[in-house]
């Protein structure tokens, strides 16, 4: 189904909901004594569905990364709410299933790596929920070979990439069967190919198993990638739309210190000098074909 055919009609049910959710965190002296009150999240509105592939977008200290952590119930709200597939991560009865139904998956995997064999450790997570034996078996073999990391399996994370930890860490999470795949700057330790082989696996999650992508980036070039984009700026919520409508907001993203994707600087500047390319142009290799067909015209 089309974007556009499922916002004429779509029923489908919010994974993740949030109302005027504020985050406050207390700035202490040496002696512990409260010196200050930060507030990181200030009356925070998102709804997230279930199938959609969204990204968070922020600076540093935008909130972003303390927005992710209510998302598996990491941190809870100091006033508002956030509900995970409706449920109120508020209520402490609510904690393990939210956790069970958003899945994060973390910057540095080797904090979310714990075996010493590719297979095990992504058993470990079905394996605490009381999974029996054969249906761990599968899972396990599902996700690897979900993320292309199936002939790793015998391997030890030692001897892997960093994106193919990566890779690992989220094959872990998917093993646990969630709805939704947190990713809270997953890729800012990678290279350009390993980030690259990480954005290829979440997109094709998203696309072919329907799961639910949240990506908290910095990362403008990821973000484009992503059905719908919320910025972030000082705990608020400072834009929101597509990507293609978020990367026209030269003026406001550079207020929030961020630079569009060099992609769409070009594209700009083009339509400047008088050369009608499309707006909506997200990559370099879309543009690269569409001038090659200008200039065969």
């Amino acid at each position: 189904m089309k974007k556009r055919e499922m916002a004429k009609s779509d029923k489908r049910a919010a994974v993740v909901e949030s109302h005027n959710l504020v985050h406050e965190y207390s700035r202490r002296d040496e002696e512990g004594n409260i010196t200050g009150i930060v507030r990181a999240l200030d009356g925070v509105d998102i709804q997230v569905k279930q199938g959609d592939f969204v990204a968070v977008l922020g600076a540093n200290g935008s909130g972003k990364s303390t927005f992710a952590k209510h998302l598996n119930a990491l941190l809870f709200p100091t006033e508002g709410a956030i509900y995970i597939d409706g449920m109120d991560t508020l209520e402490q009865e609510n904690t393990l299933a939210v956790r069970q139904t958003a899945g994060m998956v973390f910057q540095n995997p080797d904090n979310q790596i714990i075996a010493n064999i590719v297979e095990e450790d992504v058993g470990f997570g079905p394996e605490n929920m009381g999974v029996p034996t054969e249906e761990i078996l599968r899972r396990v073999e599902e996700s690897l070979k979900e993320t292309g990391m199936y002939e790793y399996r015998k391997h030890s994370p030692n001897r892997l990439s960093g994106g193919q930890k990566q890779r690992v860490a989220i094959a872990g999470i998917m093993a646990m069967r969630p709805k939704c795949i947190i990713l809270d700057e997953a890729t800012a330790m990678l290279d350009p190919s390993g980030r690259k082989s990480v954005l290829e696996t979440i997109q094709r999650l998203n696309q072919k198993e329907h799961i639910t992508i949240i990506l908290i980036t910095h990362y403008m070039e990821e973000a484009a990638k992503a059905d719908y984009v919320y910025v972030m700026d000082q705990g608020r919520i400072a834009l929101s739309g597509t990507p293609v409508e978020i990367f026209q907001e030269t003026a406001k993203l550079a207020e929030c210190r961020l630079e569009v994707p060099q992609v769409t600087q070009i594209v700009q500047r083009l339509r400047a000098a008088g050369v009608l390319v499309r707006e909506d142009i997200l990559y370099v290799e879309e543009l690269a074909e569409v001038l090659v067909q200008m200039g065969n015209r």
